[in-house]
């Protein structure tokens, strides 16, 4: 199939590397795809690496744009003229719409896909109605709780939504005994130490400071404890204070931003997702998981159906501290129970999470959006 993939972000993140990730699979499938994107974002060299081709000259702004839209639509429906793709595949509101209407004003030569990728709201307005219902052919969301929620709204048609969970390329992540010395050297970490590991960006919705909260009430009982934070975000600053205010400065490494990330997980003992907000599919939680590091994870969103409590890590109540506080306590103190967990959740992300396996059902979910398409088309 010949796919277009759109984007409207400029810097790198979980929805960036769902693209990267599944433009580069599809490529290496046998079909033909090309990125659109913003000039200057990220998935310019995440395209070329993927050996797929780049439409980066799309604005993809938000709000009453008018000469910004009105050069979006233009390009696409040039687009769409000239190389028309089989699947046009849209992952945010801006690129949505601006398919959807270039789209429309050709008479809907293509299928139209949309991947929905957090839990935020969808009104039932008019306008998404007929978005999603009338010049959408097809939704992929990458959890289930949010598809049964979906499904339950007047803006959409529950049989042309599917659930595909990420994947993450297992065999990248997989332990390596001197790479995890090496990472751990570099981190500052002895043999000793018990290292809880968050990968995410600096937002509040990541729930860092639950964790910050929770290794402060744990600093005495166990002297050795460590939390390594990947990642950047607008919230660096206040969370480096906090942890000087409750005492750990000592213990947390602000490592920001890596683009290294299987080597830098090699260093955890224990990997830690304390979200309160917007987490669907976790791809750290997984990677985490791909390496054998048990896992730790709030019960928010679509984060309880990639690891089952007392298997692969423990489940706590999002937004808490003493919960979190008193799972981390179980593992740090079973280091047995760390490697069995460990284990098994390499072993679930081969069976259910792999990079392929993630390709493969959107293939399928491609094939069911183009027979929604054929009749409506017509």
């Amino acid at each position: 199939m010949r796919i277009l993939i759109t984007d409207p972000h400029l810097q790198g993140g979980g929805q960036v590397r769902y693209v990267s990730n599944l433009a580069g699979q599809l490529t290496r499938r046998g079909h033909e795809v090309a990125i659109g994107c913003k000039p200057g974002s990220v998935l310019i060299d995440r395209a070329r690496e993927a050996a797929c081709s780049v439409q980066d000259g799309f604005s993809f702004r938000g709000g009453l744009r008018p000469r910004a839209w009105r050069n979006d639509v233009q390009r696409m429906t040039h687009l769409i003229q000239t190389a028309p793709p089989d699947i046009i595949h849209v992952n945010g509101s801006q690129d949505h719409w601006v398919a959807a209407f270039a789209d429309r004003l050709l008479g809907r030569p293509v299928c139209l896909v949309r991947t929905r990728h957090n839990t935020y709201p969808v009104h039932d307005a008019w306008p998404n109605r007929v978005l999603n219902r009338l010049w959408t052919d097809y939704q992929i969301v990458v959890c289930h709780v949010v598809r049964e929620r979906l499904a339950r709204q007047r803006a959409f048609d529950p049989a042309r939504l599917c659930t595909v969970h990420n994947g993450v390329d297992a065999e990248q992540y997989r332990p390596e005994p001197d790479m995890r010395q090496r990472a751990r050297a570099e981190f500052g970490y002895t043999p000793d130490h018990i290292v809880c590991g968050v990968a995410a960006r600096l937002v509040t919705a990541k729930g860092h400071e639950f964790l910050f909260h929770a290794v402060a009430g744990l600093r005495r009982e166990f002297p050795a404890l460590r939390v390594l934070v990947l990642g950047q975000g607008d919230l660096a600053q206040r969370l480096k204070n906090l942890a000087g205010d409750l005492g750990i400065d000592d213990l947390v490494h602000f490592a920001g931003f890596r683009d290294d990330m299987a080597y830098c997980t090699q260093a955890m003992d224990i990997g830690v997702q304390p979200s309160i907000d917007c987490d669907t599919s976790s791809f750290s939680l997984k990677e985490q998981m791909a390496a054998e590091k048990p896992v730790v994870c709030s019960d928010y969103g679509g984060l309880t159906e990639i690891i089952d409590h007392a298997v692969e890590g423990l489940i706590v109540p999002a937004g808490t501290v003493e919960p979190l506080a008193n799972a981390l306590r179980t593992l740090i103190r079973r280091p047995e129970q760390r490697l069995e967990m460990g284990r098994r959740g390499r072993h679930r992300v081969l069976r259910d999470f792999t990079i392929d396996a993630f390709a493969r059902r959107t293939e399928e979910a491609y094939e069911r959006a183009l027979d929604v398409h054929r009749p409506r088309k017509q």
